[in-house]
């Protein structure tokens, strides 16, 4: 059910049979509309207040549903502030997807990760107990009631707003106008240029003529093969049979990055985002994978979490991980600069 509603949301069932779906998601998605719209009434009127918190307060956030990298790039800007900033920091999480937060632990080892819905109480927490001065929110930009001094936005470079529809029309968690909260925007997976960009810069600009704009790449790192318990070079890829197997926002940027290794790809097994895996999926991948006889699998970091805390098999099949960093390959001063700039108490 629910990969059949994203197919109307991203527009790939076409044809007049589809119509009366559409247009019963497209009034649930005004109802949507109606909600966000008064709950930022609300707090624009201080009927509902943000609250301060004596430290600086950046939010990695998107308006899309997606995999946009909110997760890596956090790491990314956590490793920025402590070994470049020497800013002690802490990540703020809601805690609904158990494979971030082992994520952020395993790559994060010496950087606090506070799970919480209420998020002022964790970042009283990361002062009290580890001094933090930044308090990082991962995917806090519908987070209201925190009150922050920089919204990072991050931008799909492939395909930044969807078919420009609210939920569940369309990919979008807030109108385009929330851009006037942003104050960098950050354009992910930009592995090569796209003119198209241009254009959706100078939209966002028309919105907000102060936001920084910066761009980002995912780049592989390594293959983590736990057979040997060792990480191998990208080139162990190049010309082996694999099968994927991922529960990711972006699946189709992940099989495009292997392939882009030189992996030849029998098939990919995707489940949906955040998706928690039982043993039956497990029966499900290698009953498949026993049909295309693939070398091995790959699958993804956060899965890779996954698959080791439920300590499933895949029989006579190894599972390697693709390890994949962000980059930011256009503005990366301009972020330091502005993250150098907030107060810290």
């Amino acid at each position: 059910m629910v990969s059949f509603i994203y197919s109307l949301m991203t527009d790939k069932r076409r044809g007049a049979i589809w119509v009366p779906f559409k247009i019963a998601l497209y009034i649930i998605s005004l109802i949507y509309g109606a909600a966000i719209f008064c709950r930022a009434i609300l707090y624009k009127a201080r009927i509902l207040n943000s609250h301060k918190v004596p430290m600086a307060v950046v939010s990695v956030g998107n308006i899309t549903l997606g995999g946009t990298g909110k997760t890596p790039f956090t790491i990314a800007l956590a490793n920025i502030l402590e070994n470049e900033l020497k800013r002690s920091a802490a990540v703020l999480i809601r805690g609904y997807g158990w494979d971030e937060q082992a994520l952020l632990k395993k790559s994060l080892p010496d950087i606090p990760i506070l799970v919480g819905e209420d998020r002022t109480k964790s970042a009283h927490k990361a002062i009290r107990l580890y001094g933090s001065q930044f308090a990082l929110l991962d995917d806090g930009f519908q987070h209201w009631e925190l009150a922050r001094d920089l919204n990072i936005v991050l931008v799909d470079s492939r395909n930044p707003f969807g078919n420009r529809q609210l939920f569940p029309r369309g990919i979008l968690r807030e109108p385009l106008d929330a851009f006037k909260r942003a104050h960098i925007v950050v354009f992910t997976k930009v592995n090569r240029k796209k003119p198209y960009l241009d254009a959706v810069r100078h939209e966002i600009a028309k919105i907000n003529r102060d936001i920084i704009f910066l761009e980002a790449s995912h780049k592989p790192s390594h293959i983590y093969d736990p057979k040997v318990r060792k990480d191998r070079d990208l080139s162990f890829l190049s010309g082996k049979r694999v099968a994927l197997v991922s529960s990711i926002g972006d699946p189709g940027y992940f099989e495009e990055t292997a392939r882009g290794l030189g992996a030849i790809v029998t098939d990919h097994i995707a489940f949906g985002d955040h998706h928690n895996y039982r043993a039956c999926d497990i029966e499900h991948i290698i009953k498949l994978c026993g049909a295309k006889a693939p070398d091995f699998l790959v699958t993804t970091e956060k899965d890779a979490v996954k698959f080791a805390r439920m300590s499933f098999s895949f029989g006579k099949f190894t599972i390697m991980t693709l390890v994949i960093r962000m980059d930011i390959t256009n503005g990366r001063e301009q972020l330091i600069d502005r993250l150098h700039s907030l107060r810290i108490y």
